[in-house]
């Protein structure tokens, strides 16, 4: 997860720094350049909060089938129970 974040990061202040460049002659305006980064950097919020989100949702959905699946092997394991006793 760090590595995504930290990626995220150098991508958004790589953007950022090619949105502030422009021709010789204008000076830097580092208000919008400022307000660019904030808003890159919402977006990688946004997209990390989302796969966050995704995953553990994925995790959820494992946990019920590994759920269904030992309830399916206790009911397996109590019918070969019963005919072995039988």
């Amino acid at each position: 997860m760090k590595k995504v974040t930290l990626s995220a990061l150098l991508m958004v202040l790589a953007i950022g720094l090619s949105a502030c460049s422009s021709e010789e002659d204008e000076g830097v305006d580092m208000e919008q350049a400022a307000d660019n980064a904030g808003d890159m950097m919402e977006d990688a919020g946004d997209s990390v909060g989302d796969a966050m989100e995704e995953a553990g949702d994925a995790a959820s959905d494992a946990g019920e089938e590994m759920g269904e699946a030992a309830e399916e092997a206790a009911e397996s394991a109590e019918d070969t129970y019963d005919d072995a006793t039988q």
